[in-house]
């Protein structure tokens, strides 16, 4: 599917100590946008400062109907390198979002969490130092569960959602990390 960017809004906002936090408001031409499907991420959320105990708390827009569960990956894009850094999957339908929960925690508000890229079960903070493009896909699903234990490497749940995607939100936030 071709997206168009409709807007992009970027603004500088001081942030937790040794970060700088760029936020982005990426719109895209897309049925997610016109169903009021999405994802919203704080750009000051706790959770993106390096060493985080917990996860970052997001909040999701009216599913399309035949949804019948969610997921979400959280992914961190640094120049020539792309790390999932959180999967959390078999979300039931009706959860309207994530609250802040322990950084390694295999479950959440009633789903699984994967392990992630860095072969961590739950959510790691970006800690390098540079600019991480953080995106966080949310995904509507066909099916109430991916039959997937908790624990199950990123890949192969990305592999799984993209057999069962129904619609893709998605939140961005540009962080710099001093």
């Amino acid at each position: 599917m071709k997206r168009r960017t409709l807007l992009s809004f970027l603004t500088t906002l001081p942030c937790l100590t040794g970060l700088s936090l760029l936020t982005g408001l990426l719109l895209t031409a897309s049925p997610a946008l016109a169903s009021g499907f999405s994802v919203t991420l704080a750009p000051n959320d706790p959770a993106l400062s390096c060493h985080a105990p917990t996860t970052p708390a997001l909040s999701f827009g009216t599913p399309p109907a035949g949804t019948k569960a969610f997921a979400v990956i959280f992914w961190d894009q640094q120049p020539g390198k792309l790390t999932g850094r959180w999967t959390v999957y078999d979300l039931p339908l009706g959860t309207s979002g994530l609250a802040p929960a322990a950084a390694g925690g295999l479950n959440i508000a009633g789903g699984k969490v994967g392990t992630n890229e860095a072969g961590q079960p739950g959510f790691t903070a970006p800690c390098a130092t540079g600019r991480h493009e953080l995106y966080v896909d949310f995904y509507a699903l066909n099916v109430a569960s991916l039959n997937l234990p908790a624990g199950t490497p990123l890949q192969t749940v990305h592999a799984a959602i993209k057999a069962h995607k129904i619609l893709e939100a998605k939140a961005h936030v540009t962080l710099i990390v001093k």
